[in-house]
């Protein structure tokens, strides 16, 4: 079993970001949204989306760094792709953010997504 979060698990194609924005469900925390849907793959991919407006390259660079290891970490078994996407409150908050803070709010809303998943 793999650890990794290799090319295969992102989702790197416009045509599968906007399946997920078009046709998926989401998630909301105090400062992240996830939207999610089922893919035929079988196993979870991911997807991040992080505007210029959110903060300097290196800002958004750490966000994605973060989203990523989370998503590794937290290993969503389902068949589904996930988009993350940061709010704007936590653009205020995100340069002081420890990862262990921001490690507590993305597994919230990753293990709702796992059980509220067989539900879409």
């Amino acid at each position: 079993m793999s650890f990794s979060l290799g090319p295969e698990k992102r989702i790197r194609k416009n045509k599968d970001f906007q399946n997920v924005f078009l046709k998926g469900k989401s998630i909301t925390s105090e400062w992240l949204i996830c939207k999610y849907v089922k893919n035929d793959f079988g196993y979870a991919r991911l997807g991040i989306v992080v505007s210029r407006k959110f903060g300097k390259a290196h800002v958004r660079n750490r966000f994605k760094r973060y989203v990523r290891e989370t998503f590794r970490i937290t290993r969503v078994e389902k068949s589904v792709d996930v988009v993350v996407l940061p709010k704007r409150e936590l653009k205020e908050v995100f340069e002081e953010m420890s990862f262990f803070t921001f490690f507590k709010e993305l597994k919230v809303l990753l293990m709702d997504l796992k059980e509220n998943f067989g539900e879409s």
